[in-house]
């Protein structure tokens, strides 16, 4: 890490910080991660559309993920994100990358670790909008898939929400109770956390479920959601993808990260609307207005709504900022 530099690493342009998993989280505890994406949703940023480059091998499944957002001044990052699903099988995790941050000047000033920026970006996002969508009261959390953002998942909702219970449930029963394991040493001792085999109880008993699957049909279906629940789709970025049923999406209050990167990779919207089932305005609204109050989330304790996280470089420039400003921030005397 930068010691030498006393904090002026964003405009000296001396040194090149590097920062592992484990540094960006201890530089970025997620109530401040959730703060700082509740200001940079709102703020004026230059983000271009995502590009997504097949890569070889894998069956035409391996991505790599480019996703660049800048400030006003000029300063920002380039995300660079391998998407390889065959990896876990070899004991490799599924999602890797690297995020270069770039001073005023477009030096590049930051080298952080792409999967830990996505994995806390992503959940705090989620938590973000739990806070405008999920009733205050909520205290019963179910996670849906077991990948490496599913402990972040939970950790970030029981951050913004009294969460007394948290059910994992995965296809694999031994990765949902090594997942819930891992979930145990982030949150607070006195959640009770389980890993279920039927998810169908577990999404009836849910005033959360927070759903982050690579799965390309629907695993919950509208029929099966109470009243009152909130709904976090977080799983899948592409027009192919269903984590959720025609009827869950009818059913629900549904809001989006960004609606230019929704409307083109969110499949459980997508599909629908290219059907007929639902129209453009089911979506009522983007993150940005639950934000700036344009837009309820909620109108009723009964309303189910439903958030759909495709991802946007905004994330990952808002935790990239909070992370590199914490590293060199000079200590107290």
């Amino acid at each position: 890490m930068c010691a030498s530099c006393k904090g002026e690493c964003l405009g000296a342009e001396t040194h090149m910080l590097i920062l592992n998993s484990a540094q960006i989280r201890a530089a970025a505890p997620m109530s401040h991660v959730i703060d700082r994406l509740r200001q940079e949703f709102c703020a004026d940023h230059l983000v271009p559309t995502r590009q997504t480059v097949p890569m070889p091998g894998g069956g035409g499944e391996r991505l790599c993920l480019v996703m660049p957002a800048f400030g006003p001044a000029g300063d920002g990052i380039v995300k660079l994100s391998t998407v390889f699903p065959d990896n876990p099988g070899q004991g490799i995790p599924t999602i890797q990358g690297i995020v270069i941050v770039f001073s005023a000047s477009g030096t590049p000033i930051a080298a952080l670790d792409g999967a830990a920026i996505t994995h806390l970006r992503t959940a705090a996002t989620s938590a973000l909008a739990s806070t405008y969508l999920s009733r205050p009261d909520s205290s019963n959390l179910l996670i849906v898939g077991t990948g490496g953002l599913a402990p972040n998942l939970a950790a970030a909702h029981c951050a913004v929400r009294p969460v007394r219970a948290v059910t994992i449930w995965g296809r694999r029963p031994t990765a949902a109770m090594e997942t819930a394991a891992v979930v145990r040493s982030l949150i607070d001792a006195t959640i009770e956390v389980s890993a279920v085999d039927s998810l169908g109880k577990a999404i009836a008993h849910a005033d959360i479920i927070s759903c982050a699957t690579s799965s390309t049909e629907p695993l919950l279906f509208g029929r099966g959601l109470r009243a009152g629940t909130f709904v976090d789709l977080v799983g899948s970025f592409s027009a192919s993808a269903r984590e959720v049923d025609d009827d869950a999406i009818v059913r629900s209050r549904v809001f989006v990260d960004t609606l230019d990167g929704a409307m083109v990779e969110a499949g459980d919207l997508v599909d629908p609307i290219r059907r007929g089932v639902i129209d453009r305005q089911h979506v009522l609204g983007e993150l940005a207005d639950l934000i700036r109050g344009r837009i309820p989330g909620r109108s009723h304790e009964d309303d189910i709504t439903l958030f759909k996280s495709v991802g946007t470089a905004i994330e990952d420039l808002a935790l990239a900022k909070l992370v590199v400003e914490t590293a060199t921030r000079k200590p107290p005397n």
